[in-house]
Order: C-alpha cells, then structure tokens, then sequence
C-alpha cells in the first residue's frame, strides 16, 4: 500500500517540536538546579537576606523592645550576629554584642550535656536509680518506692512539686553549695517517677549535683573546664554570684531589665540557690558557640564536647513521646517542637530576662535570642516563627465537656501554694484540641501536654472547695470588719458620754480577737508581698508564726465564748455580736490551715 506523503512532514513537525521541548528543559534545569542551591532559612527565608529580615523585624517591634540579642547560626557557623536596642534606657546604654544577658532555663542544657560526657565515660548510666550516685539518705520526702533515673530527670518525670521560696534570693550572701541548696530545697514527690511530665528545677539541679559527686568537682568549676574552655567561651559565667568571671559580673551590673510595655524591674539582680538549672549569665555570641557544638554539622572536624560521635546522635535523639503515640516529645533535655521542621529547642526566663535556643538538626540551621525583658514573646516566640515556620499542635479530643486545669508543675504545700491557683485556667473542647496530646479515657480526660508539661484536670470538689475558702473568706472579713467599725462607733459614743464605755467584761477578748483578724489580713498581705522580692524561708518565718498564733488565739475564743454563753446571760444582739466574731475567727483560722499559711 503507498505512504501518504504527508508523513514525512508529519515527523519533522514531531522533530521539531521535540527539539523545542528539549531546549526549554535544557534551559530551565540550570535555573531550578540554582535555585534548589540557595540555601534558606527552616521558614524559606534566603540566608543572603536574613540579617535584612531580622532588621525589619526588629524594627517592626522597637516600640516594645529594650534590647535583644540574635546569633544565627549554619552548619556550625555564625552568619548573623548582631544586638540591638538599650542595655539601660535610664543612662541611655545601648546595646551591642558584648552585652550581657541571663540564660535563664536554657542553662539547663548545660547540665544535660556534662551527664552526657560521664555517661560517655562510663562514670554514669541514664538507666541507674540516681539514689546509687548520691550520699545515703540525701533524699528525703520520697513518696514512691519506684528509682528514679537520670533519664527520669532530663525528661522532668522524677514526680516532684514546684516550690518558689529559697529558689532565688536577691544577696549573694544567702547562696550555699548546691550540695545544701538542694537538701534545704527538696519538694515532696506527688507523682509516679515516668507518670507526669512535670518542669523541674529541682530535677536539673540534683542531677548537676549527681556531676559533682562522680567528677570530684564543683559544678561550675566541671563546666567551666569540660564546657566553657573547650569552646573559648571566655564572655560566659555559671558560677551562683560570677565570682568566677568578674569580666562578666562587672557588665552583669551594667544592664537592666524591663517589663514587655518597657517598665523598669527595679529588682531584676537575684541568685538563684539552684544555679545549675537557671543561673548562667553571658553573650549570645558565646551561647552561640555552645549551641552550635550540640549541633551536627556536615563538616567531620570532630566534636568540642564529646569523643564519640555517637554520644552527640544520643542525646539528640528522642529520649521520651507524647503518651500512646510515636509522636517525640524530649531529646535528653532538649524539647522537641514542630514548626515548619522538626526542631530541637529549651526557653528560659528568669525575673527580668527571656532567652530561646533552637536549631533544626536536619537543615544545621539554628537560632540564639536573648532579651533583657521578663516573659518575652516578640523575639523568643515571634522571630523563632518567622525563621522556622509557625508551630501547629492539634489533638483529637472526643470529651465534649470542658473543665479546670492545673500544669503538673505546680506548688501543692506550704503558703506559696496560693500562687499555683493563679495558674488555673479552664479549657474547652476547642482549647484542648490545640494541645500537642490528650490522653483520655472513656471520654474522661486524664492529662493534656505541651512540650514542656502536662496539665492535669482539677476535680469538681477541689474547685468547689476553692470557691468556698473564697467566699468563707470575704464573710470572715465583713464579718471582722464590721465589729471594728461598730467598735469605733460605740467608742465615739462613749467619749461623747452618750453610751457606756466598751471593752468591758467579755466585750474586751470580742474586740481583741477581731484586731487581731485584721493583724492576720495585714500580715499575710505582707507576706505574700515580701515573697515577691527573693526572701529566704528563714526570713519568712515570723510570718507563719503569727498565724500559728492566732489559730491557737481563735481555739482559746471559741471555748471562752461557749462557756460565757452558757453562764451569763446576754442581750440577744450582744449575743449575736459575740457569735459573729467568733464566726469570723473560726473561718480566718480554717483559711490559715486549709491554705497553709502557717509554713
């Protein structure tokens, strides 16, 4: 059969258009090979453009910033380092890389990193109950016979309470070795070792002491060999009062700290007895050197702070998951988040100072910020989402039913327990779905977490008995200040010779136990206000006395009062007056115990 001759033009159109096709791809591969070399920031942002995005950020934000301090970091090298705004806005300082600021929590990795070294060398094991490398009988307010590890530890799941007094103290003169801080310190254990993921000071503290025991070494003294030398991090102190580096003392002292809306701390100098989990105090520059050792990086040049690669892979391994999931939570201290990447991250905050460290360990990209601001978000939340993507967390929650909660970290005894409650807060559906993991059970909700905590529900009965110690609270004080005021008034009365004298008979212990409800109001107010400014326990102790005191003043009342009641005949309205403050004293007396407010 004869071929059509529209065939051969048929084919060289085909040709041709192959041609076409093949030198568009041509040209465009070394296009998108380019582009798939610029080397971006977790967020997408060019490398070449950062220090210009953080620029613009932080001009954005200068209305609301004292100073902050930005060190990014790639593959193990500084690409950006710059410091901006006011070290102190009264004398006009400003700012600059040389700058010191408080690590806050972030001096926490510190520890985790020198138990990594011992565990290298065989001096400890994360599987070991902690109580083997520790004197006998140090721990003493152990409720669980289960060992507590030193994994326990880096994951915040050895099961203590939080506590606040004799944490930070505002002289340097109240500081003790970490071997007396921690056994003067020592919270009760509420949970199971490995149950509740409960934020720790004391955890972090007593594992930094655990170093102390087996290198023979004072805890800041092992750091700055073992860390500080091997990285030249010459800007940097752990010591509790710098004594260690009066460089960094001496620039300590040169820096003030301020609120988010830029008020002046005037308190913002304070020493913490637990220094190993929050009292490091240097230059972004020199946490950069540190971050960026804990990093891995493509170049093999070999590791600052570990012998063996292996130990460096461990511990930035996942060391703990989200309950019932595969889902990683902690890395050997570091917490895991997911922004646009999986990232490695710690915060810190002490009462004038935020900082955040945090690195992607697949890109090597990773960040150091450090501000002279109390609980500051702009930078160490905002500018981490700006360069590694925001971080989302959702939860599948089939309780319908909201409710109170508390974090597991949380003050359970003691006065300062009355701090605790102000961290209640009530979620719902939605809330809780927002949470990186709820566990439930039969549709009951048995914790919800963050990275950092879990938060534990808060029963019926105890909100229950929260609002009544409330309301008991507001009728005692009407109560008492009633029979005051009608005691003045009486006594106005009397000095115009227009009614008989008061304070006569029983009357006298009437007006006595109800100036002495008012001396209780007055004193616990001053009491929680003096805690406020880094007292010691001991200096507080007057206080508790006090109460002590009035419970025993109020017992004494109320069998006197029964007694006269029942031998003298009294008007009915004399009776209800003496009742009433009797009333009073029993419901100020039950607040005292039912709140702690006598230790």
């Amino acid at each position: 059969m004869p071929m059509s001759r529209s065939y051969p033009y048929i084919n060289k159109v085909v040709a041709c258009f192959l041609s076409l096709v093949f030198f568009i791809l041509a040209c465009a591969l070394p296009v998108y090979a380019e582009t798939e070399s610029v080397e971006t920031t977790p967020s997408r942002i060019p490398l070449s453009s950062l220090e210009e995005t953080i620029d613009s950020y932080v001009a954005t934000n200068q209305k609301n910033t004292a100073a902050v301090s930005v060190v990014a970091i790639k593959n193990g090298q500084t690409i950006v380092n710059k410091t901006y705004g006011y070290a102190d806005f009264e004398q006009q300082r400003t700012a600059d890389t040389s700058t010191v600021f408080e690590w806050g929590s972030t001096s926490k990795l510190l520890v985790w990193t020198s138990v990594m070294q011992l565990v290298e060398q065989g001096k400890l094991d994360l599987d070991t109950n902690i109580q083997e490398y520790l004197p006998e009988g140090f721990l003493k307010k152990l409720e669980y016979d289960d060992p507590i590890t030193l994994m326990n530890l880096m994951n915040h799941q050895a099961g203590w309470e939080d506590r606040l007094i004799d944490l930070w103290y505002s002289s340097d003169d109240d500081i003790v070795d970490l071997s007396e801080a921690l056994q003067r310190f020592e919270p009760r254990q509420l949970y199971k070792p490995g149950s509740v993921v409960a934020y720790s000071n004391y955890g972090t503290a007593l594992a930094a002491y655990i170093v102390e025991v087996q290198s023979g070494q004072p805890f800041y003294e092992y750091i700055n060999e073992h860390i500080f030398k091997p990285l030249n991090m010459k800007e940097t102190s752990i010591h509790p009062s710098q004594n260690d580096n009066l460089n960094v003392l001496k620039r300590r002292n040169e820096i003030q700290g301020y609120t988010t809306n830029l008020k002046l701390i005037a308190k913002n100098r304070a020493y913490i007895s637990l220094y190993p989990a929050a009292g490091v105090i240097g230059t972004a520059e020199d946490a950069a050197k540190f971050l960026a050792a804990l990093m891995p990086t493509d170049q093999d040049r070999g590791n600052l702070l570990f012998k063996n690669k292996d130990t460096l892979n461990e511990m930035l391994s996942t060391s703990l998951y989200y309950d019932g999931t595969f889902t990683p939570r902690i890395a050997h201290g570091f917490f895991e988040v997911e922004y646009w990447v999986p990232a490695l991250e710690h915060g810190g905050s002490t009462a004038a100072f935020s900082s955040k460290f945090v690195f992607d360990p697949k890109s090597k990209f990773g960040l150091v910020v450090m501000t002279n601001q109390y609980n500051e978000l702009a930078y160490c939340v905002g500018l981490v989402q700006k360069l590694f993507g925001n971080s989302f967390s959702t939860s599948s929650v089939t309780s319908e039913s909201g409710g109170y909660y508390l974090p597991a970290r949380q003050v359970v005894s003691g006065f300062s327990k009355g701090y605790s409650m102000l961290s209640m807060q009530k979620f719902n559906t939605f809330d809780l779905s927002n949470f990186a993991n709820v566990v439930e059970t039969d549709g009951i909700i048995e914790k919800a977490s963050i990275p950092y905590n879990d938060f534990l529900p808060v029963s019926n009965l105890t909100i229950n008995l929260i609002k009544a110690s409330i309301i008991a609270l507001a009728v005692a004080i009407l109560l008492n200040l009633r029979a005051i005021i009608g005691y003045l008034f009486r006594l106005f009365k009397y000095k115009s010779k227009k009614w008989e004298r008061p304070g006569t008979g029983f009357d006298k212990y009437h007006i006595a136990i109800n100036i002495a409800g008012l001396a209780v109001i007055l004193n616990t107010i001053l009491l929680f206000m003096r805690a406020l400014g880094f007292p010691t326990y001991a200096s507080l102790r007057i206080h508790f006395i006090f109460n002590l005191l009035y419970v025993i003043l109020v017992a004494a009342y109320l069998v006197l009062l029964i007694y006269k009641l029942r031998k003298i005949s009294y008007s009915k309205k004399r009776k209800a007056v003496y009742i009433m403050s009797g009333v009073s004293a029993f419901l100020f007396a039950a607040f005292i115990v039912g709140w702690d407010l006598y230790f």
